[in-house]
């Protein structure tokens, strides 16, 4: 296996500790790990068929707010793991829906978006205070390290930034 393939391996191991809020301060503790590309067409799919067994042949208008609650429930499935051993909390989302409450899965969904922003620093994630902050660093000194861990996105619109000041 190549080193880089191994480092992406690698970032699945990523985990944020997140324990539920609850009035007795005795909040369950759970670990949520960074998904992959193919976590996330597999939660998109396994929500079509959650659908699709429920009796609504497609997805559309009239029940995208369904399939948007049955993904999200589908990546925290896949996202929720024991924080003392990295192994997934339950064995499919269908566990979840049984034991989750509206209010976890919103904590949960947030704490999961806060980990992957920090974990995955990229364009779509970055304030436009951490951009100038980077564009100012790369202006000092062009071979600055940081630019090693930036995506595609943010070298391209660094690019534009510094041929075009006024655009940025």
């Amino acid at each position: 296996m190549s080193d880089l393939l191994a480092k992406l391996k690698a970032g699945r191991a990523a985990q944020r500790r997140a324990s539920l809020p609850r009035k007795d301060g005795e909040g369950v503790d759970l670990g949520l790990r960074i998904l992959t590309e193919g976590d996330y067409l597999a939660a998109g799919l396994a929500a079509i068929e959650t659908l699709r067994t429920a009796g609504h042949e497609d997805v559309g208008v009239a029940n995208a707010e369904l399939f948007e609650q049955a993904k999200v429930t589908e990546l925290l499935a896949r996202a929720l793991v024991d924080p003392a051993t990295g192994k997934p909390v339950v064995d499919n989302a269908e566990d979840l829906r049984g034991v989750l409450a509206r209010a976890d899965k919103v904590f949960l969904i947030e704490q999961y978006l806060e980990h992957e922003r920090e974990y995955s620093p990229s364009e779509a994630n970055m304030s436009a205070e951490d951009f100038a902050q980077l564009l100012e660093d790369v202006k000092k000194n062009p071979a600055t390290p940081r630019l090693n861990d930036s995506s595609t996105a943010t070298l391209k619109r660094l690019v534009r930034s510094l041929a075009e000041p006024e655009a940025s």
